[in-house]
């Protein structure tokens, strides 16, 4: 591959095919649509979040006081 690049899926961590945008099927499928994780059946993309520069940080550990709110 002369100039490997990263598939274009957000959340995928392949390298894409030589004049080809994604790494599989999975990746192209998917679109404009988000991932929160890669489905792409490559190893390692199964198991890793994937933070990119142009989405923000969340910090999803927090404790709640009380009961739920009723809707």
């Amino acid at each position: 591959m002369a100039n490997p690049k990263k598939c274009a899926n957000a959340t995928c961590t392949c390298l894409a095919q030589e004049k080809k945008k994604f790494c599989s099927d999975h990746c192209e499928g998917i679109g404009n649509k988000l991932e929160i994780l890669c489905l792409c059946g490559h190893a390692g993309c199964d198991v890793t979040v994937q933070q990119t520069s142009d989405m923000p940080e969340f910090d999803l550990n927090f404790e709640v006081d009380g009961p739920p709110a009723r809707l």
